[in-house]
């Protein structure tokens, strides 16, 4: 916890001057013990109101606490929208470090709780960093940063969190990375929703042959066996080709909306990405 207060007062040292910054904590009273649990998962606080950078007050703030409970993260980010609710989106450069040294142990939902502030009209990019987390932190704390659009990174050691803090601290450089994240999410969805058209279809298109091939047996069988006349069997095998190629008529009807939608859906989020990416770093 020393390390990371002493990389965090270096970053914020070294923001613009008229950023505003602020802290909170979370699971900060109480013991790891069950008895505490309680307390600890209903404990998050604003030990730094969101406001300009005064070194003195920043310090101060960070003394306030030390390491002691549980992990509710899913709390610390629904406090966290209502500390930016007078930051819209709209005007303002919203960004939200979640700093954890471990998976969330509360049980309050942290993924949908980092949904809502992520869609909320604060708008925020929410950059998650995991303080010498194991394998199974790290997985939840990339979920959380994967569903806002964020970034995701681990460190061991105070080092190596003061190297990510002075990376993220370049704005236009983190929304460029932002934006090529999602760009990359976007293009692997297209990818994802074009493979499902390309089975779907074909699924159809091979129902569409057996059934014709099924039809079309059972009357050539019945026309050999003399239980149909020709008269009968040619008018039915033209309706069923007829039929059938109407089917297929149908199916590449459909694949071409599906491409189609699919494509516009690309653009749209592609267009909703950069003109947020825009909107931000102007």
């Amino acid at each position: 916890m020393t390390s990371a207060k002493d990389s965090i007062l270096n970053f914020v040292s070294k923001l613009p001057k008229d950023a505003k910054v602020g802290i909170r904590v979370y699971g900060h009273k109480g013991t790891g013990s069950d008895a505490d649990k309680a307390l600890s998962c209903s404990s998050s606080e604003l030990v730094y109101p969101i406001s300009n950078y005064n070194a003195g007050e920043f310090q101060a703030a960070l003394n306030k606490f030390s390491p002691s409970g549980w992990t509710p993260i899913g709390l610390a980010l629904r406090e966290a929208k209502n500390d930016l609710s007078s930051f819209d989106g709209a005007n303002n450069t919203n960004i939200v470090y979640l700093v954890s040294d471990g998976i969330d142990t509360c049980d309050d939902q942290p993924i949908e709780a980092a949904k809502e502030l992520y869609s909320s009209n604060i708008s925020p990019i929410i950059n998650v960093i995991g303080f010498d987390v194991d394998s199974k932190g790290q997985n939840q704390l990339r979920e959380i940063a994967s569903a806002t659009e964020g970034i995701y990174d681990t460190v061991t050691n105070e080092g190596e969190l003061q190297e990510e803090l002075e990376k993220l601290s370049n704005m236009t450089e983190q929304w460029k990375e932002w934006l090529e994240q999602g760009k990359q999410k976007i293009e692997s969805n297209k990818v994802a929703n074009s493979l499902e058209i390309f089975s779907y279809i074909t699924d159809e298109g091979s129902k569409e042959t057996i059934e014709r091939i099924k039809i079309g047996t059972i009357l050539f069988e019945l026309h050999e066996d003399g239980r149909m006349n020709d008269k009968s069997y040619k008018y039915l095998m033209t309706k069923n080709t007829e039929y059938h190629k109407w089917i297929q008529e149908q199916i590449d009807q459909f694949e071409k909306e599906l491409k189609a939608l699919n494509e516009t859906s690309y653009s749209q989020a592609i267009k909703a990405l950069e003109d947020k990416y825009i909107t931000n770093t102007q």
